[in-house]
């Protein structure tokens, strides 16, 4: 005789599927466990050819043909992903050539989740860059790098140090929006980093402004938190070109902690001298 369910089991029950919601899980697996390493090594990363992205636009934001499916994420073992990686971004000698490369990766996160692909914004080549972890949900809905309220933000810190938007470069560790509110994995920032350090090196600014953790730990290739690093100048070397880099808590954090605004006044005065 099956037994009854108890009501409060169905509340839990309710509950935690609304948390997967909430988490960013879309999509159901079937019950048997699969070898994802043994599958990886069936399938070697250089078999797998690059998508070529569509002509980018002036913001390299692009979006995925209505029409066809997605691409199914390529399932490789971390270290595999995260050399391809390295490979793929030393291979680009131009911002053009990057954003193309990081569009066609075919183990890169997110890239089967999001609908905008949103490379940067602002002049490439300008003396102060702006290195952001991803996209917003404005910028997801919008298909426009950097245009929602952490945005707006970032333009009148920059305005308060005489600068504009355009005045400056602004880029993504990830052009893809992660699901939900999840943060980067350290196996899903190793994929990115190459690609964050290669477009340092490419864009060749003076000053580097990194707001929030992951922007953070790709350039300094640390694991100190925020707090521990922000404050004080650090000296980073992306390939061949060396910039002066400052650490900010992130555009989220400010937006809703006016508290943070002093700390991060005073450092943005530090980075406008440098």
């Amino acid at each position: 005789m099956a037994l009854a369910q108890p009501p409060e089991s169905r509340a839990a029950l309710i509950a935690l599927l609304d948390w997967y919601v909430e988490s960013g899980v879309d999509l159901a697996l079937d019950e048997a466990a699969h070898d994802r390493y043994a599958d990886s090594a069936r399938a070697p990363v250089a078999e797998t050819a690059p998508v070529a992205p569509r002509e980018a636009q002036p913001s390299f934001a692009t979006e995925a043909p209505a029409a066809r499916p997605r691409p199914a994420p390529s399932v490789a073992a971390p270290d595999d992903a995260a050399r391809a990686a390295e490979a793929a971004a030393a291979g680009a000698e131009t911002l053009d050539e990057l954003a193309a490369a990081l569009a066609g990766f075919p183990h890169a996160p997110f890239r089967a989740m999001a609908q905008h692909f949103l490379f940067s914004a602002g002049t490439p080549g300008a003396p102060l860059m702006v290195l952001d972890a991803a996209p917003g949900v404005t910028e997801e809905s919008t298909g426009e790098a950097f245009s929602g309220d952490q945005a707006r933000l970032l333009g009148n810190m920059l305005k308060a140090i005489s600068l504009t938007r355009e005045s400056a470069y602004l880029a993504y560790v990830s052009p893809w929006r992660p699901p939900g509110v999840m943060s980067m994995t350290p196996q899903q920032l190793a994929v990115f980093a190459p690609f964050a350090r290669r477009h340092v090196e490419i864009a060749r600014p003076k000053v580097l402004l990194l707001f929030g953790e992951a922007p953070a730990r790709a350039l300094l290739e640390t694991r100190d938190t925020v707090a521990q690093l922000r404050g004080r100048p650090f000296d980073v070397q992306c390939g061949a070109h060396a910039a002066r880099a400052y650490v900010f808590n992130s555009l989220e954090s400010i937006l809703k902690s006016p508290g943070l605004k002093p700390t991060a006044w005073r450092d943005l005065r530090a980075a406008s001298k440098a």
